[in-house]
């Protein structure tokens, strides 16, 4: 197998240390350089063969897979093929995968960590299984145990790429014979049902050290004992394992699907019930924050930062509903949290479910931070920008004032919130028809931004195409026009002709010229 170490892929990812090794391809820690931040890689295998159609096909299973957030799936950053080698680019995660952990409990996990462990697998399975995702290879090497005591799993969409890759089918399929289904082996047949099966495996295992199937005859007799042999459940090997807790597993490993429980929520409730409430199926933050919340609260925000928001959203809803449970509604790390869901809802266009969310944060943090925290200043200018979005201007114009003048006085006039706040304040007059009044604070705008951002910069285009709409409507239309071809010149050499600024600029132009026509037509 090639060496990779020293490696960069992308022009930005380098590889530093392997530090796993699968079927699956290696797994390597490395740096991201543009954001100068540890990273897992995983390379695949038969990497330097792969050409455009395997390419295509990688990307179009690792995007699947990307969109699933869910606290119990690793987040995977970036896809991408370098040379021929196929990578994705993982949260680099803090503990152990459970095949290690596993390997040093032969007799099996206490019984509540087993159940703990089950039921955050299947939550995760439940998200996928949502989407439509199967994962088709849910063993404990794709499961991995973080130090704060979180499973997550791993390579979801790899399996099914790799067997659409390779052209293998049936018993041939890439994955562990050992947690393999009837119907993986069989038909090819599969459902959300097949993960099941496979985490009944698991759950054997973690309840009495071994699967359900002797490993130790060979392949041949592994597939037949799952496609005819009955299991006899955990509790014959481990006789403290609960009656109920037997009957689950052996309802899982039932041969036909139809015979297993219907879903994976329905799993994870029986789960659920069975761990009962003295032992928290998932970890409690021991400090306010939470260092698994506080993981996903950064994972969450970096989505959003990075224009990826739709990757962000069921996080941010998960970390809502969890530091609210824990902190109560109105802890500051509840609010951060319910303003990140807020932004995210803003970010996707979904402004009339963001206003509330809010609102209500806005309100919160005036009352509990104070007026004049930037945090609170964040909430009400959001607001102000939701209202401007959903086309409630009057509502708008009363609270951007408030928060401009709240920021000016707390961060300084040319702090880029500030600017901000200006900007959403000079847009509203606009639309207003109060245009002598936009044009007093537009002008200003354009200095600073041009200042401190660059005359290029997308902000800055965005200020000088408002004062050209301004300068259209009280009339002056080859000043308008002027700002428009500048907008538009740009905008298209330095963004794209497709970029937003360009294509936006180029409206702003046809009005003008329209305009222009119209006049002339009336001489």
């Amino acid at each position: 197998m090639p060496v990779y170490a020293g490696r960069e892929l992308g022009g930005r990812y380098r590889l530093e240390e392997r530090i796993g090794r699968g079927g699956m391809g290696e797994v390597w820690r490395a740096s991201d350089r543009r954001l100068d931040r540890p990273v897992a890689v995983k390379v695949l295998p038969a990497a330097t063969e792969a050409g455009p159609d395997v390419v295509a096909r990688f990307r179009r299973e690792a995007q699947l897979a990307a969109v699933l957030q869910h606290p119990g799936i690793t987040v995977v950053h970036d896809i991408d093929a370098d040379d021929g080698l196929l990578y994705l680019v993982m949260e680099l995660l803090d503990g152990e995968d459970m095949a290690r952990l596993l390997a040093r409990h032969p007799a099996g996990l206490p019984l509540d960590r087993a159940l703990g462990h089950a039921v955050q697998i299947c939550g995760a399975l439940a998200a996928a299984h949502a989407r439509g995702i199967v994962h088709r290879d849910v063993k404990p090497a794709n499961l991995f145990v973080t130090s704060a005591g979180w499973v997550k799993i791993c390579d979801f969409g790899i399996a099914r790429f790799m067997q659409s890759a390779t052209g293998l089918t049936g018993s041939a399929v890439v994955g562990s014979p050992v947690f393999m289904a009837p119907e993986q082996i069989s038909t090819g047949e599969i459902d959300g049902r097949t993960d099941l099966y496979a985490l009944g495996c698991l759950l054997h295992q973690m309840l009495c050290g071994r699967p359900p199937f002797a490993t130790d005859k060979g392949i041949p007799a592994l597939i037949n004992a799952h496609l005819s042999v009955a299991p006899t459940g955990p509790r014959a090997v481990n006789p403290q394992v609960p009656a109920e807790v037997d009957a689950l597993v052996l309802e899982l490993l039932a041969k036909d699907p139809a015979d297993r429980p219907a879903d994976a929520d329905t799993v994870t409730r029986r789960l659920e019930a069975l761990l009962g409430s003295d032992a928290p199926a998932a970890p409690v933050p021991s400090a306010p924050s939470g260092v698994p919340l506080a993981q996903e609260f950064r994972v969450a925000a970096e989505h959003l930062e990075q224009r990826r928001p739709e990757l962000a959203l069921a996080l941010a809803d998960h970390i809502v509903r969890e530091r609210e449970r824990i902190l109560g509604a109105e802890h500051p790390a509840a609010l951060d949290a319910r303003h990140l869901l807020g932004n995210v809802l803003y970010e996707l266009d979904r402004e009339a479910e963001a206003l509330p969310v809010l609102t209500a944060v806005a309100q919160a943090r005036t009352r509990i931070l104070g007026r004049h925290d930037p945090g609170t200043l964040a909430s009400w200018h959001l607001v102000a920008t939701s209202l401007f979005m959903l086309g409630r201007h009057a509502d708008a114009l009363p609270i951007a004032a408030g928060v401009l003048a709240d920021r000016e006085q707390a961060l300084g006039t040319q702090d880029g919130a500030t600017l901000e706040s200006r900007s959403t304040l000079a847009w509203t007059l606009h639309m207003l028809d109060r245009d002598q009044e936009a044009m007093a604070v537009a002008q200003p705008l354009l200095q600073a931004r041009a200042a401190t951002l660059g005359e290029q910069h997308e902000d800055t285009l965005d200020t000088r195409q408002l004062i050209g709409w301004i300068l259209l409507n009280l009339g002056q239309v080859a000043e308008a026009e002027a700002q428009a071809e500048y907008v538009h010149q740009v905008a298209t050499h330095t963004l794209g002709p497709q970029a937003e600024a360009a294509l936006q600029a180029a409206e702003l132009l046809a009005a003008c010229r329209s305009r222009s026509r119209a006049r002339r037509r009336r001489r």
